[in-house]
């Protein structure tokens, strides 16, 4: 935190707002989206609702495991009018984390495996039950601020945490379960500030990321343009993140994980819970320029093959395979690059426990 204040500046800070800044800045623009346009259409075949303030994803469909505020409006809208031609297909079909799927993409859609069911959410009784009996401060009604900080680890919890966090229940789960809530409440710093302090458009890292942020996701539709919803808040994450760890700066591998995480979660909190992977959670020099922490766990990784894996051991010493170029960015992006977004929540429900 001790970072030199001369980068404090009187640049507006591009449009940061919390949560709830947001939702009033966003409710004209939302109402200006073609009242008109949209009023009785009521809901549609690709899941989504129109109504009078907005346009809102039905569970299970496009954009519903989304945060809110990360909804894009100007598609959902686009998907909620009634084509011209009944027999035209839209030019893309999205899931629910926003991605474009082509139809060849995932299994048959009567598939039992994972990826084939669609994703809504579960269950909530037992969570909410050991929430209020476990961990609520007062004998009154559960309310998230009435829960702890910091969530002490149980073989309770720890089962339901093995089981999977209903999907709603994620970013305050994860905020407890990881320390970032402690993080962000005892910080010197606001992310506020922090944002402030990192908006200098001069910083060498502030170019580096420039350029990487239309490659970070590009098949998602909240960062596939730079007036996508999910652009500036990851600017600003990456920058923030790049600013307060100059001993890191910025690293590609960090970028996926910023955009995973805005997915589900605001803005700050995202934030927050990407200083606490950086600083906490991972080993030293994850993401420095030496990649110690991360060179580490791939020896980690090739021992416990060979103790457990003697036959694939075997295969990659005959075929002269060196495991870590295929693995290394596995780990660098916490495995965001390579496994689809309904598997990722589950490895990183464990991961954050």
């Amino acid at each position: 935190m001790d970072i030199a204040k001369s980068l404090f500046g009187n640049r507006p800070h591009e449009g940061y707002a919390g949560k709830e800044d947001y939702n009033l800045s966003s409710e004209p623009q939302v109402k200006d989206e073609g009242d008109a346009d949209l009023s009785g259409l009521g809901d549609n075949s690709d899941g989504i609702s129109i109504k009078a303030d907005g346009v809102t994803p039905t569970p299970g469909g496009p954009f519903s495991a989304l945060t809110p505020s990360m909804w894009p409006q100007d598609i959902l809208s686009k998907l909620g009018q009634q084509p011209d031609d009944p027999n035209s297909q839209p030019e893309y079909r999205f899931d629910e984390f926003g991605f474009r799927v082509e139809e060849e993409d995932g299994p048959e859609q009567n598939s039992n495996k994972l990826l084939g069911i669609p994703f809504v959410e579960d269950p909530q009784l037992q969570w909410v039950a050991h929430l209020e009996f476990s961990h609520n401060k007062e004998v009154s009604d559960l309310t998230w601020d009435k829960v702890e900080v910091r969530l002490p680890r149980t073989e309770k919890l720890r089962s339901m945490v093995h089981a999977g966090i209903p999907h709603s229940l994620r970013p305050q789960m994860w905020m407890r379960l990881s320390g970032a809530l402690q993080k962000k409440l005892s910080s010197e710093m606001s992310y506020k500030d922090i944002v402030k302090a990192s908006s200098n458009d001069a910083l060498v890292t502030s170019k580096q990321i420039e350029k990487d942020l239309l490659r970070t996701m590009p098949a998602n539709a909240c960062f596939s343009h730079l007036d996508s919803t999910g652009i500036p808040r990851l600017r600003r994450v990456l920058r923030g993140l790049a600013w307060l760890y100059p001993e890191i700066g910025y690293c590609q591998g960090t970028g996926m994980v910023a955009s995973s995480l805005l997915l589900l979660m605001e803005e700050e909190d995202a934030f927050w819970m990407l200083s606490t992977i950086v600083e906490d959670i991972l080993p030293a020099s994850y993401y420095s320029s030496t990649l110690l922490g991360i060179q580490a766990d791939q020896r980690v990784l090739r021992n416990m093959i060979c103790n457990y894996l003697p036959d694939v051991d075997v295969t990659l010493k005959e075929h002269d395979i060196e495991l870590s170029l295929i693995t290394l960015h596995w780990f660098l992006t916490l495995f965001a690059s390579v496994v689809h977004m309904k598997i990722l929540l589950r490895i990183w429900d464990l991961f954050f426990f």
